[in-house]
């Protein structure tokens, strides 16, 4: 599948306390989920997620994510956002706005095919608990 032609993401050169609300608490929650905690990836995760009441994201967002070879966390206190966090909150942005075929066309540039495809599921899953919660992600063109 071809990932040249995308939309471009209007937050792509941003910093990360520029983001808006709900790409900041996803981007904290992936930062957490990729530390090394003690209580684990998905309690890091939960916790972050509980500020926002959308703890019950953290499973999905944990099968997701763990599908992605390509993706790439920064330390929790970076301001730069990674080009791979940016892609993967654009892909959550798109399923969470039904453009499926969009949201799978990012996910190929943070995985191989078959891994892109296995995280497709888990990606509107967690979009959907996100969408459920109040979390909602800025759409794109």
């Amino acid at each position: 599948m071809a990932t040249h032609g995308l939309p471009a993401w209007p937050l792509l050169g941003a910093e990360a306390d520029a983001l808006p609300e709900a790409e900041r608490l996803l981007l904290d929650a992936l930062r957490a989920w990729a530390g090394d905690g003690p209580a684990g990836p998905v309690a890091a995760a939960a916790l972050v997620l509980a500020s926002a009441g959308a703890e019950g994201a953290a499973l999905a967002l944990d099968a997701a994510w763990r599908g992605l070879p390509g993706l790439v966390a920064r330390a929790p206190l970076c301001p730069c956002l990674a080009p791979e966090e940016a892609h993967l909150l654009q892909a959550l942005g798109a399923a969470q706005g039904g453009r499926r075929s969009l949201a799978l066309a990012l996910l190929h540039r943070l995985a191989p095919p078959l891994g892109a495809y296995r995280a497709m599921p888990a990606l509107l899953l967690a979009a959907a608990a996100l969408r459920r919660a109040g979390v909602r992600l800025t759409q794109i063109g």
